[in-house]
């Protein structure tokens, strides 16, 4: 089978090209951009995120505590609002350390200023009420919310 990553690679080229028409010397391709072009390539970026490196809205601006966990998954459902924002989401559930059955819902919302807002809910699976409060991350792409894609036989 045929490896979209080539494709995905032509369409940033393109990208850059396009952006560089009529500049002297053409500016680099923003995050914003490459991930944008992937996600319309129809090759599904993994997203990695780490809240140790970003904002916390919640702490008065503070970095985020070091104990917290990362990870990621593929984007495969996402949506653009052109010129504002490409959002997308995950859900799932998971387990405290104390036991407790918790669905956690994570909200990404990537910005064309290269910075992202990320919103993480913990919520009862069984009453769909709030288990804390929101906690909300301001992040830099390339360092608290990174996108990669690696091209995989059969991709």
């Amino acid at each position: 089978m045929l490896s979209r990553f080539p494709v995905a690679m032509a369409t940033i080229a393109a990208v850059n090209l396009v952006v560089g028409i009529g500049a002297a010397q053409a500016e680099p391709i923003s995050r914003y951009e490459q991930l944008r072009a992937l996600l319309f390539s129809g090759a599904p970026p993994t997203v990695i995120f780490n809240p140790t490196q970003c904002r916390n809205s919640q702490q008065s601006g503070s970095m985020a505590p070091t104990a917290a966990i990362s990870g990621g998954f593929a984007i495969r459902d996402f949506m653009e609002v052109r010129d504002n924002n490409i959002s997308f989401a995950d859900e799932h559930f998971t387990v405290r350390p104390d036991g407790t059955a918790v669905l956690e819902l994570i909200q990404y919302r990537v910005m064309p200023t290269n910075t992202g807002t990320v919103t993480w809910r913990s919520l009862s699976p069984v009453t769909d009420q709030p288990l804390s409060t929101p906690q909300v991350f301001q992040c830099a792409l390339g360092e608290g919310l990174r996108f990669v894609h690696a091209s995989r036989e059969g991709d």
